[in-house]
């Protein structure tokens, strides 16, 4: 969440506002189209359009508690395409097609798109394992881009035993998901979700590191 500033009824007001798109799920400074009030109800209604070129889509913010001159508290409901997703902004620049992926996953998961969703999550893992492996090995990206999983996972993370010991768990669960038969039946797309997210905190913490380590140098 954000503050904008917005002319409403006539008058200038900061009000709270998301900040993804509600259809496309991305970053952006929405462009305010119109407002409603509705005095009886004290209910606001903020017409926004998306910024982001490839969506361009229209949606609406509903507030309470308003008056004439201030909409009031953001109503938390969500559209049906979108979901927030928590993803640092280290990890959206390191890796912008895991964050892709892995907010398609998190939407699949949503909609109890449950054939779908544990595959989305894998591919989003590997694409996070490759792209920080890349960061790491910048001279070695090619191999590491046309690597298999496992290997990349053995090769590059070898001097993080632990870390490579969870990445492996990630792979083999996240592997079960495209299998006829379920290896874990004790395990499901929530434990492999929460498992790659949290490597994506190891992975923005080593970031932070990397970069005040730099300018503290």
């Amino acid at each position: 969440m954000h503050n904008k500033k917005i002319e409403y009824n006539g008058h200038s007001s900061v009000i709270s506002i998301a900040d993804t798109c509600p259809h496309c799920g991305k970053n952006m400074e929405p462009h305010q189209v119109a407002n409603l009030f509705d005095s009886p109800s004290g209910i606001a209604l903020l017409t926004f359009r998306c910024t982001i070129s490839e969506c361009m889509k229209y949606f609406v913010l509903e507030y309470a508690d308003s008056s004439q001159y201030n909409p009031g508290n953001l109503v938390n409901y969500q559209y049906n395409g979108a979901v927030n997703v928590d993803i640092s902004s280290n990890i959206r620049k390191l890796s912008p097609i895991f964050r892709d992926t892995f907010i398609e996953a998190t939407i699949a998961e949503f909609k109890n798109l449950t054939n779908i969703t544990g595959l989305a999550f894998r591919k989003s893992f590997e694409f996070l394992i490759k792209d920080f492996a890349s960061y790491q090995n910048p001279e070695k990206v090619e191999k590491i881009r046309s690597n298999s999983l496992n290997n990349v996972i053995d090769m590059f993370y070898k001097d993080m035993p632990k870390i490579q010991e969870l990445l492996h768990i990630i792979r083999r669960i996240g592997n079960d998901e495209t299998h006829y038969y379920r290896e874990f039946t004790d395990i499901d797309v929530k434990d492999l979700k929460k498992l790659i997210y949290n490597f994506s905190l190891y992975i923005d913490m080593i970031l932070n590191i990397d970069e005040f380590s730099e300018k503290t140098s």
